[in-house]
C-alpha cells in the first residue's frame, strides 16, 4: 500500500492545489487539481458517423443487485459483497468478514424461507430469479477461491475457535460429481458445483449462467478475514489459483466466460495494495494487470484453452471535493461538482482525480486507455468489465449525470461488460442514467449499438455521445449533457453524414425530477445543423428522424445486421458447444432459466413480471473474440480551439475571496504541522 507518509503528502498536494483552484477561478470555471474546466456559454458540436464506429456491448449496461432493480432496464446482473468470498453453495451459509462483525449466518439468502435453505446454491437462485422477473438475459456467479467457506450460521468467529468454524475449498473432487451435495466431508467443491449449476440451468450457450467470476477482491481477502490468519494474496499465488479454477470452469462448460481477477481501485491494479511484495515482480511489469494478463496467457498457451475471457474490475470513485470531501457518499454541493467531472479519470489524459492514490499513481491515468495498451500487449482477444464501478449521487442529478457519462464511455471505449455497484438503497438518478440508454421512451427504445465521433471542442462542463444501429443509417441517437449549475448553454450542433435529418424528438431529466420526459420536438434541422439550448444540469437525449440520401451499404461490414426497431446494442456471436472434455457435464435435465423456488423479496413482489419466453435464447455468450480495436478518447480535432476573453469572466464575491484565504492558511499551517510531526517521529524511530 503506498506509505503512510506518502498518502499524507499526497492528501496535502490535492487539498492545497484544490484549494488555490477554488481561489483562482470563477464560479462556474473552477479548476479541479491538474485540470481545467473548459465552460462556455456556446459549446460546438460535431456528430459524425463514419468515424470512429465502435460496436457497444449491450452488457455494459447491468447491475448487482444489492438492493431493488425494479424501474431499470437492464442486461447483466450479478451479486456483490465481500461475504460471497466465504460463500457456501451447499448450505447457503456465509462469513460476512470485518464489516459484518465477522458472523457465518444465512445473510446471503435473507430472502428465503427457512423451509427452502437446505436447497443448494440459493444465491444463484435469486439472481436467476430476478433475470427472470426482469428479463435481463446475462447472469453471472462468483465463485470461491480464498479457500475457505462458511460450516454453518451459528453467529460469530472468533479466532480461538476459528478452524472448526469453516470447511475447506477445493477446487476439484477425486470423485464423483453430486447433484446433492455432501454436507458431511468438511469440504466445498468448485466443479461440483459448476457441475450442479449446469445441470439445473444448462450450458451457457444453451441458456445457463453467462460466466463466472474467479471471487471477488482477493488482494482485501487478509484484511476482510482477518479471523483465518491469511497472509496477503502474492500475484504468483492469484494467478495461479485463477488458471486452476479457470480450467474446472472450462472443463465442465466450455461455452462460459470466465472474468478475473476482479480487484478493486488503482491501488489493486498497480501492485495487489501490497508494493513490498509487488517490488518482487515490479522490474519485468509495469504494474499488476500487466503480469496477470501475461500468466494468464502463458497459462492458457500451456492448457490449449483460453482461462481468461474478461480482465474484470471494480472501480468505485476515490474521488473528493476541493474541500477534501468523498464523492461516495457525500451530497454537498462541491462533491456533487466534483462527481460530474470524476469519470474523466476512465479517458481524459488531461483530468487528474482529486485523490491521494490516483495523484500517487497518475501514469495509469486515463484508466481505460492504459488498460486497454496493456491488453494488446499482454493478452491479445481479452474482453474488459467493470463489474462493480460507482461514482455515487444516486439521489441527486450529479450521480444521474456521472452514470450517463460512465456509460457513453463504456460504449466508446470498448467495454464489454459493466454493472453499477448503487451506495444507496435508493438511487433513482442512477436508474435514469442507465434507463436513458436502455428504454429512454418507457416503451422499450434504446440507444443505439455503434457508437459514432462526437466532440464538443472539449467543453468539460458539458458532454456528447451519439450512436446508430449499424445496418440502419437514419437510426441517429445523440446524448447531450450540460453541467453547468446555474447557466444555460448553446448547443450548435453539426450532423456530417449520408443521412439527412429533418426533425428529432427530445427526451430528458434533470434536477427537479429523475423522470425521463418528452421535453420537446425539434421541427425542422436544415441541412444537418441546428441549434439547441440546454437548461442547466439537464442531459438530453435527441432521437433523430431522417432519410437516406445515399444508397450504400454500411461501411462497418462486420457488424450484424439489426431489424427489431429498438435495438438496445450488440449481440455476441452465440457460442456453440462443439466439443467437451471427457470429464464434463454431458447430460443435464431439460430446464429453463426459471427455478422452481420464487420467493423474491416484498419490494419485488408487485412488479410486473416481463414475458421470459425468449430468455433462454437471448443469453449469449463469447468465449474469445479479436483483439480490441485502437481507442481513443474525444478529440478537438478540426474544432478551434475556444478563447477566453478575461473580463467575460464572472468576479468571485469578496466573502468567498475572504473565506478561501483563511482556507489556505489553515491548510499551509496544517502542512507545516504534519511536516514538523513526521520529522520527530522519524527522528525517534531512528
Amino acid at each position: 500500500m503506498i506509505s503512510k507518509r506518502n498518502r499524507t503528502f499526497s492528501a496535502i498536494c490535492a487539498a492545497a492545489a484544490a484549494v488555490f483552484a477554488l481561489q483562482s477561478s470563477a464560479v462556474q470555471t473552477s479548476a479541479s487539481f491538474g485540470s481545467t474546466k473548459h465552460d462556455t456559454d456556446s459549446v460546438k458540436i460535431v456528430i459524425d458517423t463514419e468515424r470512429d464506429r465502435k460496436s457497444i456491448s449491450r452488457f455494459i449496461y447491468g447491475i448487482n443487485d444489492d438492493y431493488s432493480i425494479s424501474d431499470t432496464d437492464v442486461y447483466a446482473v450479478k451479486k456483490s459483497g465481500t461475504a460471497l468470498s466465504s460463500y457456501n453453495w451447499e448450505i447457503n451459509t456465509a462469513n460476512m468478514g470485518a464489516d459484518g462483525g465477522f458472523e457465518n449466518s444465512y445473510g446471503l439468502v435473507s430472502e428465503f424461507g427457512r423451509n427452502v435453505l437446505n436447497t443448494p446454491a440459493l444465491v444463484v437462485n435469486s439472481v436467476v430469479n430476478k433475470a427472470t422477473l426482469y428479463n435481463i438475459p446475462s447472469r453471472y456467479v462468483t465463485l470461491q477461491m480464498m479457500g475457505y467457506a462458511a460450516k454453518d450460521a451459528f453467529g460469530e468467529v472468533e479466532e480461538d475457535n476459528s478452524a472448526e468454524r469453516w470447511a475447506e475449498v477445493k477446487f476439484n473432487k477425486d470423485s464423483e460429481l453430486l447433484n446433492q451435495p455432501d454436507i458431511h466431508d468438511d469440504a466445498v467443491y468448485m466443479d461440483e458445483y459448476v457441475s450442479f449449476l449446469v445441470n439445473k440451468y444448462g450450458f451457457a450457450s444453451d441458456g445457463g449462467i453467462n460466466g463466472y467470476f474467479l471471487d471477488s477482491e482477493p488482494e482485501s481477502w487478509k484484511e476482510n478475514y482477518s479471523v483465518l490468519g491469511l497472509e496477503a494474496i502474492t500475484p504468483q499465488s492469484l494467478v495461479s489459483r485463477s488458471a486452476l479454477l479457470s480450467e474446472t470452469v472450462k472443463n465442465i462448460d466450455p461455452s462460459a466466460l470466465v472474468y478475473g481477477p476482479s480487484i478493486k481501485g488503482i491501488e489493486a491494479y498497480v501492485s495487489l495494495k501490497n508494493p513490498e511484495i509487488w517490488s518482487d515482480y515490479s522490474k519485468n511489469y509495469s504494474w499488476f494487470i500487466d503480469y496477470y494478463l501475461d500468466k494468464m496467457r502463458e497459462a492458457s498457451e500451456q492448457k490449449g484453452t483460453r482461462l481468461l475471457d474478461v480482465l474484470d474490475l471494480h472501480f468505485i470513485t476515490e474521488a473528493q471535493s476541493v474541500l477534501l470531501e468523498p464523492v461516495i457518499g457525500t451530497d454537498t454541493k462541491f462533491a456533487n461538482d466534483e462527481r460530474m467531472q470524476a469519470v474523466r479519470v476512465l479517458w481524459d489524459s488531461d483530468y487528474t482525480e482529486n485523490s491521494p492514490t490516483a495523484i500517487y499513481y497518475k501514469q495509469f491515468t486515463p484508466l481505460i486507455p492504459t488498460i486497454q495498451a496493456s491488453i494488446r500487449m499482454y493478452y491479445p482477444g481479452t474482453k474488459l468489465s467493470f463489474s462493480e464501478y460507482n461514482f455515487g449521487g444516486g439521489n441527486h442529478i450529479s450521480g444521474g449525470i456521472a452514470q450517463v457519462d460512465a456509460l457513453g464511455v463504456f460504449g466508446e471505449q470498448d467495454v464489454y461488460m459493466a454493472a453499477l455497484k448503487p451506495d444507496k438503497e435508493n438511487y433513482p438518478y442512477q436508474k435514469s442514467g442507465i434507463n436513458l440508454f436502455t428504454n429512454y421512451d418507457g416503451d422499450g427504445a434504446g440507444y443505439g449499438n455503434t457508437a459514432v465521433y462526437a466532440d464538443n471542442g472539449g467543453d468539460s462542463m458539458s458532454s456528447v455521445y451519439a450512436s446508430v444501429n449499424a445496418g440502419r443509417e437514419g437510426s441517429l441517437r445523440a446524448i447531450l449533457i450540460n453541467k453547468n449549475n446555474y447557466a444555460e448553454k448553446t448547443a450548435d450542433v453539426t450532423i456530417n453524414c449520408d443521412t439527412e435529418y429533418h426533425s428529432a424528438k427530445v427526451y430528458s431529466f434533470n434536477e427537479e425530477s429523475p423522470e425521463i420526459v418528452l421535453s420537446d420536438v425539434i421541427e425542422e434541422i436544415d441541412g444537418n445543423s441546428f441549434e439547441f439550448d440546454m437548461e442547466p444540469l439537464t442531459v438530453y437525449l435527441f432521437e433523430f428522424d431522417g432519410s437516406t440520401i445515399l444508397e450504400e451499404e454500411p461501411a462497418d461490414t462486420d457488424i450484424t445486421e439489426d431489424t427489431e426497431e429498438t435495438v438496445q446494442g450488440s449481440e455476441p456471436e452465440h457460442v456453440e458447444v462443439t466439443s467437451v472434455p471427457e470429464n464434463a457435464v454431458t447430460e443435464k435435465p431439460e430446464v429453463t432459466a426459471v427455478t422452481e423456488i420464487t420467493e423474491v423479496p416484498e419490494d419485488e413482489k408487485t412488479e410486473t413480471v416481463k414475458d421470459t419466453s425468449a430468455s433462454a435464447e437471448t443469453a449469449v455468450t463469447e468465449v474469445s473474440g479479436d483483439a480490441p480495436a485502437e481507442t481513443s478518447a474525444q478529440t478537438t480535432e478540426d474544432v478551434p480551439p475556444v478563447v477566453y476573453d478575461p473580463e467575460e469572466e464572472k468576479t468571485v464575491p469578496k466573502g468567498i475571496k475572504i473565506a478561501v484565504s483563511l482556507l489556505v492558511g489553515a491548510v499551509v499551517v496544517y502542512m507545516l504541522i504534519i511536516i514538523v510531526k513526521e520529522y520527530f517521529i522519524t527522528k525517534k524511530d531512528k
